[in-house]
């Protein structure tokens, strides 16, 4: 790694690649410090399918540093999308963009979020609620592709089993990201025939979990209520559940009930805990940008996790729920002042880099399904939090009929 100081704001680095001499100057001459980090990516080629070598150079505070890596394409839906994501990994590991030191790192377009805030503020929420909640920590960037400009991008830690802390040699450590486990009869066909949970830790060829997540399911759609009642805490850490059923509810993230999310296991001692993931889908917009303002309301009982939840008297799951509404609210996690606190303090940082990224990326694209501008659509996420905690107030306290009605 080498790492050069920057002098008066401004420095000429000299990149040679591929036999060609390639020169980057820092994009803030002549101007103050930059609020966000500034990342250079140089490769000969970038694929889908397979992480190709690639030279990073980054500039965050004055310093600049020189890493190495590879990186992929990456995304589902979002891949229609003409800004890209990617999947980057390191040699070594390293503080990208201010993050904790780590080898893995999402770098987000969050194209169809013209705020670029929907995702970090909900994963900083859910954090917020209790110090044992995980999602995904995240920073800003402009990012720079073989020298051209490719925009603003959300830079990510990757939920895996260094950011989870799992040890490596408990035999029951294990991830899944959207395992379809709440689906019951409507199965999925999934992406890899022999991984039908998703397992992303151990690698499959090691240690092939799909077995014990069949059990866990059958649990979940034939066991008795007395015995879902008794055993269910076993599977599933119910405080984590609770909040991460909170966090569905104040988002209306509709897309998250299903999938959107990684299920982890640390041991054979410890239940599954869920860790939120992709929250574009919130705060008055769907996953594809149509505007709700809680017009469609998101479904819960969609999952038979939280549907067996509620319906079954001896776990008393509505009162729980109720109260730690409650407690969310009087602690200030969940209020409108806390919202705009936390838009203002990303708008803070982002607010240049974001008109900068709309000369590359405009707001009237035909992916939108209206050109409202940056500044907009924060009024709209801040009109939506002012009507949607309003509602949910009323929901929690009103008699157990009114409650059921809301919380679904």
């Amino acid at each position: 790694m080498c790492r050069h100081k920057t002098i008066c704001g401004f420095v000429l680095l000299l990149i040679l690649l591929s036999g060609g001499a390639i020169c980057i100057w820092n994009i803030n001459k002549g101007k103050t410090e930059p609020r966000i980090p500034t990342i250079y990516i140089f490769s000969d080629g970038i694929c889908w399918d397979k992480k190709e070598h690639c030279d990073i150079i980054t500039t965050n505070q004055g310093i600049t540093d020189t890493i190495f890596g590879s990186i992929k394409f990456r995304g589902g839906i979002s891949s229609g999308y003409p800004k890209h994501s990617f999947s980057l990994k390191l040699t070594e590991k390293y503080p990208l963009a201010g993050l904790k030191e780590a080898k893995s790192f999402i770098i987000n377009a969050t194209y169809i979020d013209k705020t670029l805030m929907r995702h970090k503020i909900s994963y900083d929420l859910f954090r917020a609620m209790s110090p044992e909640n995980e999602a995904a920590e995240c920073s800003y960037a402009n990012l720079y592709l073989n020298g051209q400009y490719e925009g603003l991008y959300v830079i990510m830690d990757k939920i895996n089993a260094q950011r989870l802390g799992l040890d490596k040699k408990e035999s029951m450590a294990m991830i899944f990201k959207d395992p379809p486990l709440f689906w019951g009869e409507n199965r999925i066909t999934p992406q890899e025939p022999d991984n039908y949970f998703q397992q992303t830790y151990p690698k499959l060829k090691k240690a092939d979990m799909n077995a014990y997540m069949e059990s866990f399911m059958d649990f979940l759609f034939n066991a008795p209520d007395s015995l879902f009642a008794k055993e269910i805490g076993q599977w599933i850490d119910i405080s984590n559940v609770i909040d991460w059923h909170l966090l569905l509810l104040y988002t209306n993230n509709g897309d998250g009930v299903m999938k959107n999310f990684y299920l982890y296991k640390k041991s054979e001692q410890t239940p599954f805990r869920i860790v939120p993931w992709d929250y574009d889908h919130s705060f008055g917009r769907d996953g594809d940008n149509e505007l709700n303002m809680l017009e469609r309301n998101v479904d819960c009982e969609r999952s038979i996790l939280l549907k067996r939840l509620r319906q079954i008297p001896d776990l008393n799951y509505e009162e729980q729920l109720k109260t730690r509404w409650k407690e969310l609210r009087d602690n200030g996690i969940f209020s409108v002042s806390h919202f705009k606190e936390m838009v203002a303090n990303n708008d803070k940082i982002i607010r240049e880099a974001v008109l900068h990224n709309a000369e590359k990326w405009p707001y009237n694209a035909p992916q939108y399904y209206d050109s409202n501008s940056y500044t907009q659509e924060l009024d709209i996420m801040t009109a939506y939090i002012q009507k949607r905690i309003p509602q949910l107030d009323s929901c929690f306290q009103y008699h157990k009929k009114t409650t059921e009605q809301c919380i679904r």
